[in-house]
């Protein structure tokens, strides 16, 4: 595993936690703004169903492209929905948040492991996959009792300026640590 494959493990660990932080209490959020367990559903589905219908496309579109500049771009995009849910004071205008998170992630997703399987080395492509679960996972287990402990006592707004904080810092690493490929 060359140093553009560890860089992106530690870039898609600190989006991970900044994430996690909120991601797992979504449904409490969605009910804040006035939705119920049906809406923090359909919300959940459009992030996917967005994320679902673009990868194909952008895969295509990638093949031609660096990949850095897309993986810079979802975590930068996803920065800027969390500081979003800042402002959600209803449950479409969180539709919509969940929809460009979707199209975030379709950006981020295939361009992020392209350019990791291109330098993780077929000799240990086992362990090099399982790193890329493993890291990101603790990393999200952290968040995810950091944001409910940080909601609990400050509420919503905080842990998305985190979360956008982390996510602006994945990007800003992407961009100074992945030189080589993509």
């Amino acid at each position: 595993m060359n140093k553009i494959a560890k860089t992106l493990l530690v870039t898609e660990s600190f989006w991970i936690f900044g994430s996690g932080l909120f991601l797992p209490i979504f449904a409490i959020f969605s009910q804040k703004v006035g939705g119920d367990i049906l809406d923090a559903g359909i919300a959940a589905s459009l992030f996917l169903i967005a994320t679902s219908a673009l990868e194909w496309p952008i895969g295509k579109f990638l093949d031609k492209f660096k990949e850095k500049w897309f993986v810079v771009a979802d975590y930068f995009l996803e920065g800027f929905v969390f500081i979003g849910y800042m402002f959600v004071d209803n449950i479409w205008s969180l539709f919509v948040l969940q929809i460009l998170l979707g199209v975030a992630n379709a950006i981020g997703d295939p361009a992020w492991e392209s350019l990791y399987d291109k330098n993780t080395g077929i000799k240990n492509s086992g362990r090099a996959w399982a790193s890329s679960h493993m890291y990101p996972g603790y990393f999200a287990a952290i968040g995810i009792l950091a944001g409910s402990f940080l909601v609990k006592l400050y509420g919503f707004n905080l842990v998305f300026l985190l979360g956008a904080g982390f996510s602006f810092l994945a990007g800003t690493l992407a961009i100074i640590f992945i030189k080589k490929v993509g």
